[in-house]
């Protein structure tokens, strides 16, 4: 018989008692059959608990260890969360566990496809404290990501890290990108530098004139979007030529009124 753990909020316990766990997760294989989620109960407190820390970022933060037991042939699927499963028994999870270092170990996961019987549970324990890594394994010294798929709004510390790590660089200074811009001799970095400069107050368009005969069409297009940003003063000539452009989505861009047909 194999044991496992399974995490779930504190609230649920008595229903877990009297009724044993329901299958309510999906796995990501491609096996459409709902079931649950657990770990082998380890020597380790912190690798059998380990993504108790994760989980509370989502759920509440009381959370419970129901641990059960398994027969060891029961079909199961193991694997690093970012991988897809691979089709075991119980007892093969329990091994391919114990066969991983601590820091492998960390993402592995088990999918039982079925629920849990209230008979199968042994014990439930509440969490001392919550353990294990947080956003990804291993992420601890590494500098955390504060995009909005990383950092859901109004968790804790999340101001305070997209303070600290903005997922926004700040733009380069105006006259660095003009600078570039005046040597720079590849499409690509041009279009990039265009683009930085697009939204911003300008005043010096000489500065990008040379680019209203650059031989790449799109090139020409970026350019009349990023004259948005400058006087309209002194962008008009640059912009008037560019609405006489041979292409067609140049000439869009400098905001020339086209003929339909």
């Amino acid at each position: 018989m194999a044991w496992f753990v399974h995490l779930t909020p504190e609230k649920n316990a008595a229903r877990v008692r009297r009724s044993g766990l329901s299958p309510v997760s999906r796995s990501r294989s491609v096996d459409p059959r709902l079931g649950i989620y657990c770990a082998p109960l380890l020597p380790d407190y912190t690798l059998t608990h380990q993504w108790s820390r994760e989980l509370i970022r989502f759920k509440t933060p009381n959370m419970v260890a129901v641990h059960f037991r398994i027969p060891d042939d029961t079909p199961v699927t193991v694997g690093h969360y970012g991988k897809a499963p691979e089709p075991v028994t119980a007892a093969q999870a329990v091994a391919r566990f114990l066969s991983l270092s601590p820091e492998e170990m960390c993402g592995y996961e088990v999918f039982l496809p079925r629920g849990v019987d209230a008979k199968e549970i042994r014990r439930i324990r509440a969490l001392r404290r919550p353990v294990g890594w947080r956003y990804m394994p291993n992420a601890h010294g590494r500098k955390p990501c504060s995009c909005p798929a990383c950092l859901n709004p109004g968790e804790y510390g999340v101001a305070k890290l997209r303070e600290r790590f903005p997922y926004d660089s700040p733009p380069r200074p105006r006259q660095e990108v003009l600078a570039q811009l005046a040597t720079a001799e590849y499409r690509g970095e041009i279009i990039d530098l265009l683009n930085d400069l697009r939204g911003r107050g300008q005043g010096d368009v000489f500065r990008v004139a040379h680019l209203v005969d650059h031989p790449d069409p799109e090139v020409r297009e970026v350019l009349a979007y990023a004259l948005e940003g400058f006087s309209p003063k002194v962008a008009a000539e640059l912009l008037e030529k560019l609405r006489n452009d041979p292409v067609r989505a140049v000439r869009e861009a400098a905001g020339a009124e086209e003929d339909e047909d």
